[in-house]
């Protein structure tokens, strides 16, 4: 069983750090490629709320991917939101069906990541952009929850800013990544048109 299955309660209790300024803030970096009453997907979006958050300050709507039963339960209702129950590496949507992918904190959690990039890329329309929010490799704080991660059978595979880029683009997703506190980043790039 999955550490997410017996751990949804707290992550719907912590979804409580998102504030507005948040959503508005990863909200400006869709714009460009979410148009109001567009759509974008919460890739490992858990119990929802980052990616319902973005939603209303876009003026779209946002399907909430999660692997986790548990998780997806705790998704708030809203006109705007639906979920579906997937994994990154086999999404079950047509290709070119989202104008962008949201990815936070669940990027290292994918068991495959190139497949799940292969998903990404073919599920987002050409132009179409990604926004993946993550832990960096290294000493620090993400060693520490690597560590802890890898004992509750997670495959805690974070990747460097520069590592996270040079593989985005060997899947035909071309960006750049920008540091958000010390231990984490920012990649926001564009599905090859």
């Amino acid at each position: 069983m999955s550490i997410f299955a017996w751990t949804a309660p707290v992550f719907k209790l912590a979804s409580r750090r998102w504030s507005e300024d948040d959503f508005r803030t990863i909200a400006d970096l869709l714009r460009p490629y979410v148009a109001p009453g567009g759509l974008f997907a919460d890739l490992g979006g858990g119990t929802g709320d980052l990616g319902s958050g973005v939603a209303l300050a876009l003026g779209a709507r946002v399907v909430v991917v999660d692997q986790t039963p548990q998780m997806l339960r705790r998704v708030d209702a809203h006109p705007w939101v639906s979920t579906r129950l997937a994994s990154a590496e086999r999404l079950p949507f047509p290709s070119a069906y989202f104008d962008a992918v949201l990815c936070c904190d669940a990027f290292h959690h994918f068991r495959d990541q190139e497949a799940a990039l292969n998903e990404i890329g073919r599920a987002v329309r050409p132009g179409g952009g990604v926004v993946v929010l993550e832990l960096e490799a290294g000493p620090g704080g993400s060693r520490l929850v690597a560590s802890l991660e890898r004992l509750l059978g997670e495959p805690a595979a974070f990747r460097t800013p520069a590592d996270l880029e040079t593989l985005m683009a060997a899947h035909g997703i071309f960006g750049a990544s920008q540091r958000q506190t010390k231990t984490s980043y920012l990649f926001l790039g564009t599905v090859r048109p």
